[in-house]
Formats: C-alpha cells, structure tokens, sequence
C-alpha cells in the first residue's frame, strides 16, 4: 500500500493537494500529477485518484452554482458575469436533444466546460444524470491527461539532469512544457480546439492584436527625444489648452463635448447629449434618458472611460433604468446616430493655426451571417476576422451561442467601434478632401483650446463623410487618441509604427508652441496622481439586459437603414 499511496506526510499532503488544486486550474494540476509521477514521488494511481474525484467534485459544484445563481439564493459576481445573458430557453432545447453528448464532449473540448455545467444547472437538468456522464468522462479523461503528463515530463526531466548544478529548475521547466504541449494536442482533437488553435495564432502573427508593450517601445523613445529637445519631459501633454493634460487620461468627455459649439446637422456637429450627474434623483435622470428614448434608441455611457468601458445602446425604459442605478459614476447619455462609423485624426498647424486631417479610419462593427444550420458559436469560430477576437466573442455571446441564425441573418457581435472589442479598422484616408477639411474648419472656427486629437464620429455613409456633409461627432479624444488607420488588417507594423511616430510628432510639436505661449505640460507628479487615481477607481463594464439586449437593438437599425 505505501507504494500506491506513498510514505509520511508526502503520502498525505501530495494526493491532498492535488485534490484541492483541481478546483482551482484542473489541467495544470493533472499536470503537476504527471510530473510529479515521472519524478517518483507519488504512484500514478494515487495521482490519477486524486485528481479523478477533485474535478468530479468541482463539476458538480459549477453545477450547483448555476442552480443556485439562477434562482437567486447565491449572489457571486464571478458567476453572474458568466451568466450574464445565457438563454435558458436556447440551452434546454439543446439539453433536451442532446444533453449527454454535450457534456461529455464539453470535457474534452476545453473552454466549453463552465458554460455547459452552469448552463445544465441553471436550467434544472438532472443532477443525477449530469453527475453520472460527467464521472464517465473524467475517468476516460483524467488518466489519459495524467499519463501524457508524466510520459512528457520525465523527457524534460532526463533532459533537464544532464545540467547537473541546474537540475533544481527540472520540475517548473517541465510543468511548463508539459502543460504547453497538453494544451496545444487537447484542442488538435476538435474542430473548435483547432479553431481557437487558428485564433491564437492569429493573435501573436498579427501586430493589430499585440499587447501596447510590444507595439510602442519606439514611439516611447521617439518621445523621449523629442523631450530632451525641447528640454520638456511630457511636453506633448500641452497639446489641448483646454483639456487636462491634453487628455492624456481621466478627462471628463461631458467637459470635451461642452467645449464645441452647436452647429448645423448639414455639416460637422456634435450628437445632442445631456450629462446625469450621479447624484441626481434616479427618477430625473430616467426622465432626461425619456427624450431620446423617444426617437428609439439612447447611447449611455460613463463620463470618465477608455476603450468603450461602459457604453452601451438602450431601446428602453427598463434597461436604461437598470444601467442607470448599477453605475456609480457621473454619465452621459447621447442621442442614438445611424451609419457609419469612423475615427478622424485632426490637429491645428501651430504657425498657420489652421486644422489638418492626417488619418481616417473606416470602423466596422463586428457580425456573422447566418446559413440556417450553423450556431452563433460555429459562426464565430469560422469568420475571418472573428475567430481572431474568439475568446472576447465567445464570451460575449456565452448566452446565445446555442442559437442558429437563420439563413443571411446578420447578427452583430457588438455595438461599438472599438478595435478590442473587435471592430475591424480599414484604412480610409481616401476619404481626405477638401470638403471634408472644410467641413470640419468651419465647425471648430471658434473653438479654443482644443488643437490635437481623434474625432469618433459616424455619418451617412462614406460618400457623406468625403462630401463633409452629416457628420456627427459622438467622442473627441486628445492626446490618446490614435491614428487609427494603422490597424488596417495586413498594414505593416513598420509603417504602422512610423505613422504613429509622426502622428506624435505633431503633439508635441503642438505642446512646445502652447508651452512657449504659457500653457504648462504634466509634470510627472501631476501625471502620477492621475494615474493612481484612475487605477482606483472601480471598474464599471455592464450591459444591461445582457448582450442580446444590445444586439438587437443593432439589428433593428441595420435592417431600418
């Protein structure tokens, strides 16, 4: 017995542990099994044991939790966010069809586990039955996983003993590999694996999708420069007079909208909005929200926010009233605008003092087309553009993913031109002419103050914007504001860089002039405590009524333009 189970502590704490460690990350502690098998520590039955009943256990616990979390007798936050939206009526049918063959496959397909178990608790199915095809898969599953593990493990670890003095760092180098090739062979077994496959590598080979840190390193040090020569460390943070810090970050948007004049809806002019301080009576606020109800629809969004944190598109009273108490923050609401979407990079020449368009970016949202037999998830999964986005769709969507549209259905995905929430940014500089220049000099003729940054605005159509006729700004961003042209699928990630480089040239050279002309830069103290303070600051993300809500409300525009 002490060779299965083990001897002293080790036979306890091991098996103990990798017991508990299956509620947290189940594969990587089957893993850590396998490796620690391949070492000798613990016989593989008793590792396999181990973790065989910790993730049947966790199974029905995800169970339990969307039993619970629907019916309102257990309030966590990390389970209503993944419940948000989830269409009971969609996930019983598919339930009732085909139950079984769901949630055994869900074990060997990873991703799908937790919508599946909180799906089949939250719609009732069987505990029983989910209890007994889930132990059936696990002990299919789990050893399979553990064997792999040790077998690919003890490779690593043979290899590793050749470093004699470095052999301490066997054990982590080869959970990592390990866990890296256990991952990659699982999701070759499916087409969805194989897919989310195609997703990540999209991911890393296209330069649109990478982490900033890997994108800007040049741009920093171009600034850098630009600071040593003009002897002003953060002097493109005196680009907007009338903006904090230029809007380098936290800046009110109800502040920037209210620096524009009104002007006539045949040219360039600012969407009607109102600011709902949050300390206005709920009932005031609805009452303002009324209005644009009126004409169908209403865009709410947070005062303060990045990359579209927050906004959303309401059709009604109920929703808007539901947004309206889960936000903490001063919000804007906004008159709803049909069309197109586009970025415009705009600045003021300091020695002419005449407004330049350097960049347009065409913004397209995010949709599938429906062919009657495949899912919102197959769909997702098989687009072009969406399966790069994958995992932000999928979780999106996690409601509906059941659902099949019907034949040349359009679904939208989101409703927002925001790039990270998987909007497609196409080059439209095209778009460039002198009408559109004029269009937008004779709208910002008297605006003082605002000299560098991205208008977010949405026209007709794209002929409309060209014409510079129709143009409704619904954001202006600062210093923060991209050319967002660059993201262009296939645009080079030189030519990229270098169009943002010279894209901040023009703000710091903006700052020096305003600099000279008495307009102080951030310093880094004043830049710091923005920074922090924002970090703070709770993050609010809702959408209410869940994704569905907003959709449709997309849907209905498409099909009324």
């Amino acid at each position: 017995m002490s060779a299965v189970f083990g001897v002293g502590v080790a036979g306890v704490w091991l098996p103990g542990s990798l017991f508990l460690g299956t509620f947290i990350l189940e594969d990587p502690s089957c893993v850590a099994a396998g490796i620690f098998a391949a070492e000798g520590h613990i016989h593989f039955f008793t590792a396999t044991l181990a973790c065989t009943l910790g993730i049947w256990i966790g199974d029905i616990g995800l169970y339990l939790i969307g039993w619970l979390t629907t019916r309102g007798l257990l309030r966590w936050g990390w389970a209503q966010r993944r419940m948000k939206g989830l269409s009971k009526s969609s996930w019983r049918r598919a339930f009732d069809d085909h139950g079984a063959k769901i949630l055994f496959m869900s074990r060997f397909l990873p991703g799908t586990r937790v919508p599946s178990y909180l799906a089949a608790g939250a719609i009732g199915w069987p505990l029983w039955r989910f209890a007994a095809v889930l132990g059936l898969a696990v002990v299919i599953w789990t050893p399979l996983l553990v064997f792999a593990a040790m077998v690919s493990g003890k490779v690593v670890l043979d290899w590793m003993a050749a470093w004699g003095a470095y052999a301490w760092f066997a054990v982590p180098v080869a959970l990592f590999v390990a866990w890296c090739v256990l991952r990659v062979v699982s999701n070759l077994f499916s087409w969805r694996g194989r897919r989310l496959l195609v997703s990540r590598f999209r991911r890393i080979t296209r330069w649109e999708y990478w982490p900033p840190i890997f994108v800007f390193p040049p741009v920093v040090l171009d600034q850098l420069r630009l600071a040593l020569l003009h002897r002003t460390p953060l002097v493109f943070s005196a680009c907007n007079r009338g903006i904090p810090f230029g809007g380098l970050f936290g800046e009110s948007k109800g502040d920037i909208l209210d620096l524009f004049a009104k002007a006539d809806r045949d040219g360039v002019f600012v969407a009607n909005y109102v600011r709902l301080p949050s300390t206005a009576p709920i009932e005031e606020r609805l009452t303002t929200v009324r209005t644009f109800l009126a004409a169908g629809r209403c865009v709410l969004k947070p005062d303060q926010g990045e990359r579209g944190a927050g906004v959303v598109v309401v059709k009604d009273e109920a929703t808007a009233e539901q947004w309206l108490r889960a936000c903490p923050y001063d919000a804007i609401a906004q008159e709803f605008i049909a069309g197109a979407e586009f970025g415009v990079a705009w600045c003021r020449n300091p020695e002419t003092g005449r407004g330049e368009i350097h960049s347009v970016a065409h913004k397209v949202l995010p949709e599938v087309i429906g062919d009657g037999t495949a899912t919102i998830e197959d769909l997702i999964l098989r687009g072009e553009r969406t399966v790069a986005m994958a995992k932000f769709h999928l979780r999106a969507q996690a409601g509906r993913l059941a659902d099949v549209p019907a034949k040349d259905e359009r679904v939208p995905l989101g409703d927002l031109g925001t790039h990270a929430r998987g909007a497609t940014f196409y080059d439209a500089r095209g778009l460039i002419t002198p009408e559109l220049h004029a269009a937008f000099e004779q709208f910002l003729d008297n605006v003082d103050g605002v000299d560098f940054g991205r208008f977010d605005v949405r026209a007709p159509d794209p002929e409309a914007l060209r014409e510079g006729r129709c143009i409704a700004v619904l954001e202006f961003n600062g210093v923060t504001g991209e050319a967002a042209h660059v993201y262009q699928p296939g645009y080079p990630w030189y030519r990229g860089v270098g169009d943002m480089i010279a894209h901040l040239r023009r703000a710091a050279r903006i700052g020096a002039h305003n600099r000279k002309n008495g307009h102080a830069p951030a310093t880094f103290a004043q830049l710091w405590q923005v920074i922090t303070t924002a970090l703070r600051r709770p993050k609010f993300d809702m959408e209410p009524g869940g994704t569905n809500a907003v959709s449709r409300a997309l849907a209905s525009d498409r099909s009324e333009a």
